[in-house]
């Protein structure tokens, strides 16, 4: 499997709450594929992680903090961080579709895109643990 498979399947989700955990979380999985074919700089990301980290956190102890604002702000910290080179194309497109607002609608939706981002980056920290 490629990047380019994941994406495909990721465009063809209606919403991010139907993405089953059995096909990204495993190794060999959508996240597995994607942290080894991202060229992620960990450092970079870390803006757009921790907001999406501490938007998770917050919707799960309170389903009315999710806020289609919330969600519509970090479009362009992800447009930024391609136009700045900091994630290339391929995974740019990943996040753009998990977190897009129309298969981004709801507060399940978000938490499962953000455990999605979760797993890349665990995967990413386990064939890359020194890269900073």
């Amino acid at each position: 499997m490629e990047i380019q498979d994941v994406i495909k399947e990721l465009k063809q989700l209606k919403q991010m709450r139907d993405l089953d955990a059995e096909k990204y979380a495993v190794q060999g999985g959508w996240a597995d594929v994607v942290a080894q074919q991202s060229d992620i700089k960990p450092t970079q990301l870390r803006k757009i992680f921790h907001y999406i980290k501490d938007l998770k956190l917050r919707v799960q102890r309170d389903e009315k903090a999710f806020s289609k604002a919330k969600m519509a702000m970090l479009m362009p910290m992800l447009a930024y961080a391609k136009g700045r080179n900091h994630i290339k194309e391929e995974f740019y497109q990943v996040l753009s579709t998990c977190f897009e607002p129309q298969k981004c609608s709801t507060a399940q939706d978000f938490i499962e895109a953000a455990n999605f981002l979760e797993a890349i980056m665990a995967y990413h920290k386990y064939y890359y643990p020194n890269e900073k």
